[in-house]
């Protein structure tokens, strides 16, 4: 479809903040973009870096920037844009990822085909540090996959869902229809939550079955760096949400399982002395009241935290051995 004939106009915005040495491969990848119809708003959530002068370096008529006076913190950001959003599709970009040339083409075009799908995703490819690439691979067959009723909450208590926030494309007027935004009380993981109610309210959530996206990996990512709370705080909110606390209590399995898992990571960080130990143990606590976890898991917890407060650097150094000789 050329850009003549778009029946629907198409807004990309890039959210950031303090990522200069990023942000200009990512406004460059957007701007060579095989889809040319849309406008590209940069969004900085007040940075102190040179933010301003790399989009000022950019001269396409498409692209502006909009900075707030202060940090109204990252999910507030992303909000903003969405309220700014005047486009019937919208994308909410990351500074520090880089678009496929053909991303905003492909899920623009099918969009336009699939008028049950409130919004679209695709899958992406890894980018490390070192240069290395990492293909995400489909846990579906075929070209694509709309989740629907509540396929999308089982999938992703089950074998994934196969979205990526940033390379979402949605119909702005189901936001604005349903007053959905990234909410705030939810987290980090807000994102997924949002696509959760998309599908609540009767529209289709569709993945396409193709690496359009690049995702740039590092260790200044808030996923890297808070993927365990940041999970702890989605099944915290799930389990209290009237609608979703009944879907979430039949994922038992999962809920153990998850338990086990994110209560030995927090028993590691308490071990290793990262972050403030009270600060960890709430989590342990909202983690125990949402998924439970079996008996012997609890007790695990309970006695490696009881050894961190009376023996912190023999625990440590248990712990450095038996790491050391399980490598």
């Amino acid at each position: 479809m050329s850009s003549t004939d778009n029946a629907h106009t198409l807004e990309v915005f890039i959210l950031t903040y303090n990522r200069a040495n990023y942000l200009r491969e990512s406004i460059e990848s957007v701007l060579a973009s095989s889809f040319k119809d849309f406008t590209l708003t940069v969004v900085d959530n007040c940075s102190t870096d040179n933010t301003k002068d790399v989009v000022d370096s950019f001269t396409d008529p498409r692209l502006s920037y909009v900075k707030h006076p202060e940090n109204i913190g990252g999910i507030n950001n992303i909000n903003s844009a969405i309220k700014m959003g005047k486009g019937d599709y919208i994308v909410l970009f990351h500074d520090d990822d880089k678009m496929c040339p053909g991303m905003l083409e492909e899920e623009y075009n099918f969009l336009e085909a699939h008028p049950d799908a409130g919004c679209v995703s695709c899958l992406t490819s890894d980018f490390l540090t070192d240069g290395t690439v990492i293909d995400s691979k489909a846990t579906y067959e075929g070209e694509y996959k709309i989740y629907k009723g509540r396929e999308l909450f089982d999938a992703y208590f089950g074998e994934g869902t196969n979205t990526c926030c940033p390379s979402i494309m949605y119909r702005r007027e189901i936001l604005e229809k349903h007053e959905l935004i990234f909410d705030p009380a939810v987290g980090p993981c807000c994102d997924i939550k949002l696509l959760m109610d998309i599908e609540r309210y009767g529209y289709g959530v569709a993945s396409l079955n193709k690496c359009l996206m690049l995702t740039r990996r590092h260790e200044g990512q808030d996923s890297t760096m808070n993927f365990v709370p940041m999970h702890i705080e989605l099944y915290d909110y799930l389990y209290k949400d009237p609608y979703y606390s009944p879907m979430f209590l039949e994922k038992e399995a999962f809920r153990i399982y998850k338990y086990q898992d994110f209560s030995k990571a927090l028993a590691s960080m308490e071990i290793k002395g990262i972050k403030d130990r009270d600060y960890l143990r709430s989590h342990e606590k909202s983690l125990r009241a949402s998924c439970k976890g079996t008996f012997k898991a609890r007790t695990v917890y309970s006695v490696t935290v009881a050894a961190c407060k009376l023996c912190p650097g023999l625990m440590k150094k248990i712990y450095y051995k038996h790491k050391g000789a399980a490598s």
